[in-house]
């Protein structure tokens, strides 16, 4: 998105004298939408869940950003079904497609350009959903703790204060987790198995 960003930065200059980049940061945060927090326990083999991608201002606000989601450290238990960004409200632009790599869904973005096109994001702690990323998650994803994270080290990622300064180094990027635990089932059919070769070992020393 960078270059996208680029000239929505020189256009924003020319017309209103935005210049300069600030010093404010943003956060992006990956919520999972169905629990509502950066981590989920409860999504069984063979189902689906949405990670939403939120952009939340620092004291200079933001036009927008074009950020990426890594889920290359839950592959291949998890694939990526649909993807898109979300526009509207204050953020009402879309900049460039997002595309998925096979490891990592690039340039998640909504923007604006105020004051002709969306207000952007005007103060610190207002926030926006940049997009989702909904991902299958199957049988061959192992037990433990899986990370997927946000950058914007994708080709055409960057973050934007309100004046259209590119903040992108002092924003914070956040991951969120997939926690995989065996299915009640699984657990049942280990016990089982467990016990009969306890038993089975009882009577050959008896």
């Amino acid at each position: 998105m960078r270059k996208f960003f680029a000239a929505a930065v020189a256009s924003a200059v020319a017309l209103v004298g935005f210049a300069g980049i600030a010093s404010a940061s943003a956060t992006i945060d990956l919520i999972w939408a169905g629990t509502g927090t950066d981590t989920t326990d409860t999504v069984a083999d063979s189902s689906s869940i949405t990670l939403q991608v939120i952009l939340t201002a620092g004291p200079a606000g933001s036009q927008g950003a074009g950020v990426s989601v890594d889920y290359s450290g839950a592959l291949p238990g998890v694939t990526v079904t649909t993807f898109a960004a979300t526009i509207g409200g204050p953020l009402p632009l879309l900049l460039g497609t997002p595309a998925d790599t096979g490891s990592r869904v690039e340039n998640v973005n909504s923007a604006s350009f105020p004051p002709y096109v969306g207000t952007g994001l005007t103060a610190a702690g207002m926030s926006h959903q940049l997009g989702t990323v909904t991902f299958h998650k199957s049988a061959d994803l192992g037990n433990g703790t899986f990370e997927l994270r946000s950058d914007a080290n994708g080709p055409t990622d960057d973050v934007l204060n309100l004046a259209g300064g590119v903040i992108t180094s002092t924003t914070t990027f956040n991951s969120a987790f997939l926690i995989n635990v065996p299915e009640p089932g699984a657990i049942a059919m280990l016990a089982m198995g467990l016990g009969g070769m306890l038993l089975a070992g009882r009577g050959r020393r008896s």
